[in-house]
């Protein structure tokens, strides 16, 4: 018979955990900061966007502007020397959140996306999210750790997000109808890739608490 987790074991975890936070850089650079920001806003103008194809072009650009921005604030925040753990938090809700967004826009307003594919890539992101806000919220920390399993799941969500977005505003263009369905497949996949790696990550944590 297994024994109970000991409160004792989870206390010097924790109190371990945040000793080690102690030493985080707490100072946000603006510049990496504000781009991400944009996505934020960006998330925002989609949910106000009035259903209707004849907006898919600006839909188009938008997400177009959500993926560089990605690259965008991680590229200045090395190339400044900023690349600290606040910006991580940041980049990683706003990713979150404007996926979210425009995924379930794409598929409803657009309906150039897969509504069920849509909505178990917006069930991950945000699964993911609560998780880890859930965690956070337990040790008064926010908590952000990024697997090469969620590093694919958001690349090809991204990717999908464009070439969706790319056949309602671009009907004519055969590439986006070309790439579709693979980039479907692979966003399905690596999203079940990135939750793997999160539970593999939850049980080496486990096995640590227990040791």
């Amino acid at each position: 018979m297994e024994r109970p987790v000991d409160r004792v074991q989870l206390g010097d975890f924790r109190r371990n955990l945040l000793e080690r936070m102690q030493n985080i850089n707490f100072r946000i650079a603006p510049g990496p900061a504000a781009l991400t920001l944009t996505r934020f806003l960006a998330g925002i103008f989609l949910l106000l966007l009035v259903p209707g194809n004849e907006k898919s072009v600006l839909i188009f650009w938008v997400v177009m502007w959500g993926a560089l921005s990605d690259y965008l604030d991680g590229w200045a925040a090395r190339r400044l020397g900023k690349n600290n753990y606040p910006g991580k938090v940041m980049d990683f809700v706003a990713d979150k959140l404007f996926i979210s967004v425009a995924l379930v826009t794409i598929s409803y307003n657009l309906g150039t996306l897969n509504n069920i594919m849509a909505l178990v890539l917006v069930g991950y992101h945000l699964l993911l999210l609560a998780g880890l806000s859930l965690i956070s919220w337990s040790i008064d920390f926010p908590v952000v750790t990024i697997t090469t399993g969620e590093k694919l799941a958001v690349l090809f969500s991204y990717i999908l997000l464009v070439v969706s977005s790319g056949k309602a505003a671009f009907p004519g263009k055969r590439i986006f109808i070309s790439l579709y369905t693979p980039v479907l497949i692979f966003a399905a996949l690596s999203a079940l890739t990135g939750l793997i790696s999160y539970f593999r990550l939850l049980r080496r944590i486990l096995n640590r608490i227990l040791e």
